[in-house]
């Protein structure tokens, strides 16, 4: 199972400060090596109709689309549980402009936009607890090389994967705060432009990915940072 950074979050009427001790989510010391940039035109997220997918504390698995649509399902179902309804954005916003989209642990969900900021609020209204504040991402990186963000439930730490092969750890606001770039590598077969979607369980902290080569929609599990260390590819249907 996944070893979690011990790092409780404390939420201040703005709900973005933490306080951490120590340690690590995925099993690797593995220094980053960044990957050639891609153009953002090659990623399946330009494909298909994802905008972002992740997981609740109750393990069920919500899929925003780009048609400004969300519905709940499992993790190879995404109406399982509820049909697509309108999600609201801030004003002037649009589904193309957000970046990533996460819940925590007590189920309120940030959403973070390409002009960078972020924003806070149910599933289905981004900004029901908090209009956005600006972000910073890791050195180097910038809000439209972000791939996908999921919290940890256990402490609601944040994790950042970003297109170019490597991810961070931190804060809503300080998506590098707590620890640097490293390495993670996508299921075998799959590249990381496959990616539409990445989530963190909130019952076993196994890291979740969702991928969609223009052909065939498939999950798997693992770390962090080897995401089908648990579980290879299989078909889902989103």
């Amino acid at each position: 199972m996944n070893k979690l950074i011990n790092i409780r979050l404390i939420i201040i009427p703005l709900m973005f400060a933490v306080v951490f001790t120590s340690c690590k989510k995925d099993q690797s010391n593995t220094p980053a090596q960044k990957l050639p940039a891609f153009n953002n035109n090659n990623f399946s997220s330009s494909i298909g109709n994802i905008v972002e997918i992740d997981v609740s504390l109750g393990d069920s698995v919500y899929y925003w689309s780009k048609s400004g649509t969300v519905s709940s399902g499992t993790f190879t179902n995404s109406t399982a549980y509820r049909a697509p309804v309108a999600y609201s954005l801030p004003t002037g916003k649009t589904p193309n402009d957000v970046v990533a989209i996460a819940i925590a642990s007590n189920n309120y969900c940030y959403y973070w936009y390409s002009n960078g900021t972020v924003s806070v609020g149910y599933t289905n209204n981004a900004t029901a607890h908090s209009a956005p504040v600006s972000f910073t991402c890791a050195p180097g990186e910038t809000p439209t090389t972000i791939l996908a963000i999921s919290i940890a439930k256990t402490s609601n730490n944040v994790y950042t994967w970003y297109k170019d092969g490597t991810a961070t750890v931190g804060t809503a606001t300080n998506l590098a705060s707590i620890r640097s770039a490293y390495t993670y590598t996508p299921a075998s077969g799959k590249l990381i432009s496959d990616i539409v979607g990445i989530g963190i369980a909130g019952s076993n902290d196994h890291t979740w990915a969702w991928y969609n080569d223009g052909t065939t929609k498939t999950v798997s599990s693992g770390y962090t940072n080897i995401l089908d260390m648990y579980s290879g590819t299989t078909s889902a249907s989103f």
